[in-house]
């Protein structure tokens, strides 16, 4: 099994009003534990950035504090909501930790969203930490949602983590894996599960906001989806990334699953085609 890689349109910038707009609501919001000193969210030590903020902790900050005795919820219970960037090691770590110094009822980390992360064969995935969704669940009619799972080891972010947002090609990742996910799982036929070739017809993105490393939902609506002949199905989707009731950003894709036979006899023309094309321009450039 294997994708292309997405096509996208012009990506806008976020304008420099909105993003003033955006580190004024920051900078303003009161820290979670002004609420509730019990509760707070999680993430990765690569979000370091983010959790100089208040109600916000990364897995070395909770674990040192865990091994102190200061960790949040004083003489109480904490509370941990994952944010992005924690993998299942780094929570399994973390309640490890907790129990040698009898603090296991203590510290209850909330991470039933990571332990339905979608499995690599409906994402397209070879690597677990690249997979970015949880397994779709249906909210209505050709209407599903997942839950945002970045794991800090992701290939995206190996080489690109600036400031305390989350780069624009996750939600872009995320929306690709989602609609293949989508259609693996819920509209084609039983016997194309598992033996499908995607292959992206036109895939647009608009980003409304920054992303940031707290939990987020993707949604996909199958707006349509036709089979013309066995060997193929052709779908056209609306997808969003969601963050605290707002869209992050917006994408709209429309692909066609191939039996994988039929795709591959199809590519290796093409590829024999691009490859003849090649050698002539470059036999044109050696030659002039």
């Amino acid at each position: 099994m294997s994708t292309e890689t997405p096509e996208t349109s012009e990506i806008p910038e976020i304008s420099d009003e909105i993003s003033d707009e955006i580190s004024d609501e920051i900078s303003e919001t009161p820290g979670l534990t002004d609420a509730d000193p019990g509760l707070f969210f999680l993430v990765g030590d690569v979000f370091a950035d983010f959790a100089r903020h208040d109600g916000v902790l990364t897995v070395s900050q909770l674990s040192r504090r865990i091994r102190s005795g200061s960790f949040p919820g004083g003489s109480g219970t904490a509370r941990v909501t994952l944010g992005q960037g924690v993998s299942d090691f780094d929570v399994q770590y973390l309640r490890d930790t907790a129990a040698r110094r009898g603090l296991a009822e203590r510290v209850v980390i909330d991470d039933r969203a990571l332990r339905n992360r979608a499995g690599r064969e409906i994402a397209h995935k070879h690597r677990a930490e690249n997979v970015l969704i949880s397994r779709p669940l249906p909210t209505g009619p050709d209407r599903f949602v997942s839950d945002l799972l970045v794991d800090a080891g992701h290939e995206v972010m190996s080489d690109h983590v600036t400031g305390q947002h989350m780069q624009g090609m996750l939600a872009m990742e995320a929306g690709r894996q989602m609609f293949i996910a989508v259609a693996e799982q819920h509209y084609l036929p039983r016997e194309a599960v598992g033996n499908s070739y995607f292959v992206i017809d036109s895939f647009a993105t608009r980003y409304r906001n920054f992303l940031f490393p707290l939990p987020a939902t993707v949604r996909c609506h199958v707006v349509s989806h036709r089979s013309p002949h066995r060997t193929r199905t052709m779908f056209h989707c609306e997808l969003g990334v969601l963050q605290g009731g707002s869209e992050t950003a917006e994408m709209e894709v429309r692909f066609t699953a191939f039996d994988t036979e039929v795709s591959h006899t199809k590519e290796t023309r093409a590829a024999q085609r691009s490859l003849q094309d090649a050698g002539a321009a470059l036999t044109e450039l050696h030659t002039a």
